[in-house]
């Protein structure tokens, strides 16, 4: 259950005094172990309740003075509380998506510059300046590439996307070898591919933010 915890909500996390710690650790075995609810509803329900955690430390009281009934799990789940929170985490997952996806044809651009001054010896300032510079960018490129698809993955979209973007990349590597010039359609290639997934992208997203 954990790893559909969003990330920045795993983040906050770490401010939860030990006391709401187990509270809340308590809160998601209850809350994963409820077979009516899909995954998406899981992960709703969680951050809303770390949410209230975090409302009611920032207000100083107590796990018991916050949540005197012992029913707190159906508050949590409630059908109008789940919808909220369900179209929240959707948009923010949009715009996660649509974030990682310039970030990508942003550092992938960097990283094929270097792959081109690899191939034909002639560096901006030097090997190991352009070396570092290109790995950074790979590391960012992949980071951003994971967002990406775990965010897809998490709502069953289609496949169309990895195979995109593993496809752009080999045919942006494969010109780059071809051509050795940096001014070629690499770039213009990885721009299509952005418009593409976001073209495609976005409809999926606006019938989960139906439902």
């Amino acid at each position: 259950m954990k790893k559909q915890i969003y990330i920045d909500n795993l983040y906050l996390t770490k401010k939860l005094t030990p006391e709401y710690q187990d509270f809340f650790n308590d809160i998601l075995n209850k809350i994963s172990n409820i077979n009516s609810l899909t995954d998406l509803e899981k992960s709703a329900a969680v951050n809303y309740a770390l949410e209230q955690c975090l409302n009611a430390i920032k207000d100083g009281k107590t796990v018991k003075e916050a949540f005197p009934d012992n029913d707190y799990v159906k508050k949590f789940t409630k059908k109008s509380v789940l919808q909220s929170v369900k179209k929240k985490l959707c948009q923010q997952d949009y715009e996660k998506v649509i974030i990682s996806s310039i970030w990508i044809v942003f550092t992938l651009s960097m990283l094929l510059f270097f792959l081109n001054n690899l191939i034909t010896g002639k560096y901006l300032v030097n090997y190991w300046l352009d070396a570092l510079i290109g790995c950074v960018a790979g590391a960012i490129a992949f980071q951003n590439y994971r967002i990406k698809h775990r965010i897809i993955k998490r709502y069953n979209f289609k496949k169309l996307y990895k195979y995109l973007d593993i496809v752009t990349v080999l045919a942006c590597v494969f010109i780059k070898i071809i051509s050795k010039s940096n001014f070629d359609i690499t770039y213009l290639l990885l721009v299509i591919s952005f418009f593409v997934t976001k073209k495609n992208i976005t409809p999926e997203f606006e019938v989960m933010l139906k439902k």
